[in-house]
């Protein structure tokens, strides 16, 4: 039957055409309803993002408002600052203390300030409120110092830096001072606590997911909120949009990216502040400006999802059905295959792990243990399942931990492998390892933590030293020669040929014995090979053969190496060239027993001659003599010539010396320009050895007279002579020296160019001396000072103020009088001491009579020695007895002498006004007495003249002291100083004093030096 065709009105026509039709009314309504929610969603998610941006900067502006005000704030205390201190910037000590303190005011008074610091225009602190940055510490290599000084501009806000004395990140806020004439004299620093900002942010309300953060120019945040994963000085640079902002000139900027803080993914507002080295971030999360958006879009794409489900859910059921479960079979058959090429990898690389002789442990990106493998499990400090789960630093130790950080670090920041030496204590002994740490990636690439190769390195380390010491000790200072059995040479070190000459080509092979110098037998050499052969070595010394054909002495040390069964391998000898030790031995006997410069015998070769001719005089009965003698002008000779001259002359006169005495007499010198003769065997009298030691001194007397030729120079000098005998049993070194020195000391008291024996009495007076020197050291501990007080009154009588006199009150001797003890104090240099006592004492007791009402108006005299007074620290200890003791100043008067301003130095005018400063007063102790000349009165802070005693004592019997007396009181008075008088014993000296002027009185008169109980008694 013949196809028929198909007309419209066929049911498979109209079928077909009805499902093209629908298809196509579904397809268009598909697209329009898609194009339509595209425009909505579309036009609401601008709207949404506007409204986002405009929020953010609202936020941005009031944070940068805030931060303007904070350094307002700062501005208005470098402000106030720079007004208290004013041109010229110039600060004393006393006002640096006083500086010091109104800067801790000011920064007490303002929280978020960490530190306010003063520097002058040389860049050093002259004030700070820190003790990190004390006066005098050099700032100039500073940033804001430089800004300032080079003009850039005359305020300074730096960024972030770092302060390695508080170890803390700090904010510097600095302003220039000028000087009066408008040039840089210094800058006031502010230091800023960065937490302050930090914490003003947390303040703030702030809606969910909103992020608001500060950061420097260079991309160091400063503050965050919130503070979650959050570092101050935390580095945002490397974010390239925020890198693009801080290179750009744009003042505000919208962007949009991930955080590198948290990571969210936020709408940021960007805005520089204007003047400062900041910025201002706002962010909003996306997720949450979005969040409405979202929700219309899932409604509407719902809406639209149904419906087009709706239609297209009879068409398309049965297909999808199919096509869901051929997609469902396929994701089965991948899984199971995957899922066993898996455990496939897995047993690989169980097995490879297995056959690794290493340890091998796995972190994660936070360090915690995540597997570990160890064939031997006793090398892990603990049981493998106590230690996975924990962090390194819980199972390691802190040295190991500490060096392990930061691998770790460079291995997550680097990405690359890194290695690791440690050591950790084993049961017996310390393990060496070594590890390789290479980092691990994740899905993504990202660091999911690091795998550690650790090696046991002990053994290998133990092998390499030896073959480092052995190596070492090879090539020591020694020379060292290696032979066979058969003694053939088979190896030599460097310092063997430095030794002798001999290259190692050149010995190779050959026998020690071609060294020999021919200097030892051959009993010598078999002693020695016996020995080897007995006791397995043999050391000492022998002389060998150089080669070039010298002979020279070395310490041969010769061992025999034998194997494990005992049977000799080889020889062993070391050699140390002992030339230079030979000669220095010399030499040293020549310097400890001779003088290097004259050749004669030193005080140490002297002494030893000296006990040995005692000794023989005790058993002959012969006496001796013993001679210092010392060149009176030689110091002349060496400041006017030189010292090399000086030493020309010291030889020259040895020479003579020695030319004057017998062979059997020992010259030495002792030191400097001191000689010393000892002359033995002179007689068994007295009278005869003196005479004739007598003689002797005066023929050297005469040696030493004659003129001297020193380059060109005629030299004259002369000598002294001290001389002593020497009796045997009665003496003993020390006591001869110490005799002939004292003869020596009243030779030069003579006049010198003379000679003196020695005088028992100047002996006794010197052991006097020192045993009250010896007492005098032990009186201040044993509390045998005392302080008297000796009145001082006006022209009515009436007490107005005290001397402090110090008193020695001896167990032994009983009141020990000043002009003996005072003159020892002094040159001992224990015044420091004892004034000091002094000094506090008297404070003490003005203190004291500060609180009583009659004795409140007293002062106080103490006597300064100017031993005292030339001590650096004298003035510091005047402050500091001040201070403890709570005395007045203007009640203490220090009475110092003439012979302190022989020269007016500006110390001593520093010292004094200094102190003068402090209100404390000064009087001229014994005026008139000393050699200075009187010019010196118009420049000393004095506030009074004491006339000395010896003035008063003589004034109405000598018209010269008279005229004297009269001078000092009208001097006085036309310098404006008061004036004392001292020692006045009489009613007629005080009338007299009174009738010229002087009102003021000391003496016997008055009162002899009396107690506190005695001094009150009379008020």
């Amino acid at each position: 039957m013949p196809h028929l065709p198909e007309t419209d009105d066929s049911p498979a026509l109209s079928s077909r055409r009805l499902r093209r039709r629908a298809l196509g009314i579904y397809a268009v309504s598909l697209i329009l309803m898609a194009a339509i929610l595209t425009g909505l969603l579309l036009d609401q998610y601008q709207q949404e993002m506007r409204n986002a941006h405009e929020n953010n900067a609202t936020r941005a502006s009031l944070v940068a408002e805030w931060i303007q005000t904070t350094f307002a704030l700062s501005d208005h205390v470098l402000e106030d600052i720079e007004l208290l201190l004013g041109p010229p910037l110039t600060i004393s000590v006393d006002d640096t203390f006083l500086l010091e303190t109104l800067l801790m005011a000011r920064a007490d008074s303002r929280p978020l300030i960490s530190e306010i610091s003063i520097i002058n225009r040389h860049g050093r602190v002259l004030a700070s409120t820190r003790s990190a940055y004390p006066p005098g510490y050099n700032l100039s290599r500073m940033t804001f110092y430089r800004h300032l000084k080079e003009g850039a501009d005359t305020d300074y806000v730096g960024p972030l830096f770092w302060s390695a004395f508080d170890r803390a990140y700090r904010v510097v806020h600095a302003r220039t001072l000028f000087d009066s004439s408008k040039s840089f004299n210094g800058a006031v620093v502010v230091q800023l606590m960065p937490e302050v900002f930090s914490q003003a942010l947390q303040h703030l309300n702030a809606r969910q997911g909103e992020s608001i953060a500060i950061m420097d120019t260079q991309g160091r945040l400063l503050a965050r909120r919130p503070d979650a994963k959050f570092e101050l000085g935390m580095a945002t640079a490397n974010n390239p949009e925020v890198a693009a902002f801080l290179e750009s000139h744009d003042q505000q900027r919208a962007m949009r990216f991930h955080s590198p803080v948290d990571g969210e993914e936020r709408l940021y507002w960007m805005e520089r502040l204007e003047g400062l080295p900041f910025n201002v971030v706002v962010g909003e999360r996306t997720e949450n400006v979005l969040a409405g958006w979202k929700q219309r879009l899932w409604i509407l794409t719902l809406i639209a999802s149904m419906i087009a489900l709706l239609g297209a859910w009879v068409v398309r059921h049965y297909c999808n059905r199919l096509y869901l479960a051929e997609q469902l079979r396929h994701r089965i058959e991948e899984r199971e295959e995957a899922k066993a090429q898996a455990q496939m990898r897995e047993a690989r690389l169980e097995a490879l792990v297995q056959s690794i002789q290493d340890m091998i442990f796995v972190f994660d990106q936070y360090g915690c243990f995540t597997y570990i493998h160890a064939l031997n499990e006793g090398r892990l400090l603990q049981d493998k399942e106590d230690v996975l789960g924990q962090h390194y630093s819980d199972v390691m130790p802190p040295e190991v931990t500490e060096a392990l950080n930061s691998v770790f670090y460079r291995v997550q920041h680097n990405r690359q492998v890194e290695e690791l030496e440690y050591s950790l204590p084993g049961t017996e002994d310390v393990r060496h390892f070594h590890a390789v740490l290479s980092p691990l990636a994740d899905a993504g690439g990202g660091f999911n933590g690091v795998l550690a190769a650790v090696r046991d390195v002990t053994e290998s380390r133990l092998k390499e030293a030896e073959l480092r010491i052995a190596a070492t000790a090879f090539q020591t200072h020694l020379g060292i020669l290696i032979t066979d059995r058969q003694a053939r040479i088979i190896k030599v070190n460097d310092t063997f040929s430095r030794i002798t000459g001999y290259r190692e080509d050149e010995v190779l092979g050959e026998n020690p014995r071609m060294f020999s110098s021919g200097s030892h037998s051959d009993d010598f050499y078999k002693f020695l090979w016996s020995s080897v052969a007995e006791k397995g070595s043999w050391e000492g010394e022998i002389w060998n053969r150089r080669k070039n054909g010298q002979v020279f002495p070395e310490w041969l040390t010769i061992s025999a190496v034998k194997d494990g069964q005992g049977n000799l391998t080889h020889y062993v000898a070391t050699l140390n060239d002992i030339t230079e030790r030979k000669a220095a031995e010399q030499e040293i006997h020549q310097l400890a027993f001779f003088d290097p410069l004259t050749g004669l015998a030193n005080r140490r070769l002297f002494i030893d001659r000296m006990e040995a001719v005692l000794k023989t005089h005790e058993r002959h009965n012969k006496l001796g003599a013993l001679l210092f003698i010392d060149l009176d002008n030689f110091k002349q000779v060496n400041d006017t010539l030189g010292h090399y001259a000086g030493d020309k002359l010291l030889q020259s006169m040895a020479l003579e010396l020695a030319a004057v005495l017998r062979d059997t007499d020992t010259l030495a010198r002792l030191g400097g320009d001191e000689f010393a003769v000892l002359i033995e065997g002179l007689g068994a009298h007295r009278e005869q050895t003196a005479e004739l030691a007598e003689n002797i001194a005066l023929k050297l007397l005469m040696a030493i007279r004659r003129p001297i030729e020193v380059d060109d120079d005629t030299v004259l000098v002369t000598g002294s002579i001290g001389i002593t005998l020497l009796e045997g049993a009665d003496h003993d070194v020390d006591i001869c020296l110490q005799q002939a020195d004292m003869a020596l000391f009243q030779a030069k008291e003579a006049g010198r160019d003379t000679l003196s024996f020695f005088d028992p009495q100047m002996q006794a007076a010197l052991l006097a001396r020192a045993r009250l020197e010896n007492d005098m050291r032990l009186a201040l501990a044993n509390e045998q000072w005392t302080l008297l007080y000796q009145p001082q009154v006006d022209a009515n009588g009436m007490l107005t103020g005290v001397e402090a006199l110090l008193r020695w009150q001896h167990p032994e001797r009983g009141m020990v009088s000043p002009g003996e003890f005072i003159p020892l104090l002094e040159s001992t240099r224990l015044i420091n001491e004892v004034g000091d006592w002094v000094l506090e004492t008297a404070c003490r007791q003005l203190a004291e009579w500060q609180k009583k009402p009659q004795t409140a108006g007293l002062s106080m005299a103490v006597n300064i020695s100017p031993v005292q007074f030339s001590e650096d620290s004298f003035v510091p200890k005047v402050k500091a007895i001040l201070r403890r003791t709570g005395a007045p100043a203007d009640k203490l008067k220090l009475e110092v002498t003439e012979t302190l301003f022989v020269d007016v130095s500006d110390n001593a005018l520093r010292k004094m006004s200094h102190l003068r400063h402090q209100c404390v007063r000064f009087s001229l102790d014994d005026f008139g007495t000393g050699y200075s000349s009187l010019s010196y009165l118009a420049h000393l802070p004095l506030d009074q003249l004491k006339i000395d005693q010896s003035f008063v004592r003589e004034l109405l019997n000598s018209r010269a002291n008279a005229a004297i007396v009269e001078s000092i009181i009208v001097l006085a008075k036309s310098l404006g100083l008061s004036v004392i008088a001292e020692g006045v014993e009489t009613t007629t000296q005080r009338d007299w004093l009174k009738k010229h002027g002087c009102i003021a009185y000391q003496g016997y008169l008055f009162g002899r030096p009396m107690s506190t109980a005695e001094i009150e008694k009379m008020m």
